[in-house]
């Protein structure tokens, strides 16, 4: 659900933004290898795969099995949130800053709720947003909140869990940037402003993993550059309800509720829409129709792969897809399509100029190829 995250500053782990662009469903055909779109690009009919980890096989057995924690994971986010707010567990300067400057109660409790409400806005925009620049950001929260959760919707735990790793994320984060970096550079520097822009700054930049930045080349750049943008965005927010309150509980109860809105929020929405996706999925097909004319020329695994491939990106549930869903879908397969690119691809799939597809359009477009990415390519290509 593309927003940004602000969790884990020395060893970013989490990195959040979001959109219902990125899902894990159930069936999964052979991944399917394509050139073209400029790049070498693996698409799987019906599957986005998780990005691996030490905790993967752990997490697919679990969501198999029912409601789980990715533990691992809780626990190295918890580890890290300890190792940078050492002085506050510890009763150092830590503890000594939230205690003199954090003063919790309900006002500041009200004014964070309220205070928090423009990043929310601003979240919704870029999760639901088609922009390039944000996809990524979006299927690494999407991603990672799978990793974390599964697939299957578990409320209870799911808030459980959301809240203590957002409650125990504000504390540390805004004690230590708000509260002792900026204490620290304010006894410094001549202009107050340029404290709380240079701990902005410092509060963005750490948010990047250095490894992924390195690794990615101008992509990973490009990554980076958006990430730091967003948190520059949400930590300039946090300093500004810091300084107009001088009350650093208010920051740390708005960032709590931000953190606890992307885990959550996204957790609702992903598991959702894949369960919407399965329902749709498990329909009978009609004798004599689209669907059964591509059942058995390809068989039931294409047809049930299909269905779930364009109900997942179906995110309005109106049983069609737009242009701007059908972008937005293909990003979470590593297919990259400008806005007039979308405009060739779903004009070629609508062929009753209605102005989006149904499935039997969608059936017709991907059945003669065989899967999504060779026919976007060939109606790029203006192949029939």
């Amino acid at each position: 659900m593309m927003k940004a995250f602000s969790i884990l500053v020395a060893c970013p782990l989490l990195v959040l933004p979001r959109s219902v662009s990125a899902f894990v469903p159930s069936v999964t055909p052979p991944s399917l290898r394509i050139q073209g779109l400029g790049k070498t690009v693996n698409v799987d009919l019906c599957r986005m795969a998780v990005p691996p980890s030490a905790n993967d096989q752990e997490s697919k057995k679990n969501a198999a099995d029912g409601p789980f924690v990715n533990l691992g994971l809780v626990r190295q986010t918890v580890l890290n949130q300890a190792l940078i707010g050492f002085t506050i567990w510890t009763g150092g300067d830590g503890a000594r800053v939230l205690q003199e400057n954090a003063h919790f109660g309900t006002e500041s409790l009200a004014i964070a709720l309220a205070g928090v409400v423009p990043l929310i806005y601003l979240s919704r925009r870029v999760e639901t947003s088609e922009a390039p620049a944000v996809a990524d950001l979006n299927v690494s929260t999407n991603m990672l909140v799978l990793r974390l959760f599964g697939g299957k919707p578990q409320p209870f735990v799911a808030l459980l869990v959301s809240a203590v790793l957002a409650g125990i994320t504000g504390i540390v984060e805004e004690t230590t940037f708000r509260g002792q970096v900026l204490g620290q550079l304010v006894e410094k520097m001549d202009s107050f402003p340029a404290a709380v822009a240079l701990s902005t700054v410092i509060f963005a930049v750490l948010h990047v993993n250095p490894i992924a930045l390195f690794r990615g080349g101008k992509e990973g750049v490009k990554d980076a550059a958006v990430l730091i943008a967003y948190q520059l965005l949400t930590g300039a927010w946090f300093a500004l309800l810091y300084v107009s309150t001088d009350n650093l509980a208010v920051p740390i109860f708005a960032h709590a509720f931000f953190d606890f809105y992307v885990f959550y929020g996204t957790h609702l929405i992903l598991t959702n829409q894949m369960e919407y996706a399965r329902d749709q999925s498990l329909m009978p097909v009609a004798n004599g129709g689209v669907e059964s004319k591509w059942q058995n020329k390809r068989g039931d695994r294409f047809v049930l792969g299909a269905r779930e491939t364009f109900f997942l990106a179906d995110n309005n549930r109106d049983g069609e897809l737009s242009r701007e869903e059908l972008r937005i879908a293909l990003y979470s397969y590593g297919i990259r399509l400008s806005e007039e690119e979308s405009k060739t691809v779903t004009e070629a799939a609508d062929t009753d100029q209605s102005g989006t597809i149904d499935f039997g359009e969608f059936l017709e477009f991907v059945g003669p190829s065989g899967n999504p990415a060779k026919a976007i390519k060939n109606s790029l290509l203006g192949v029939n």
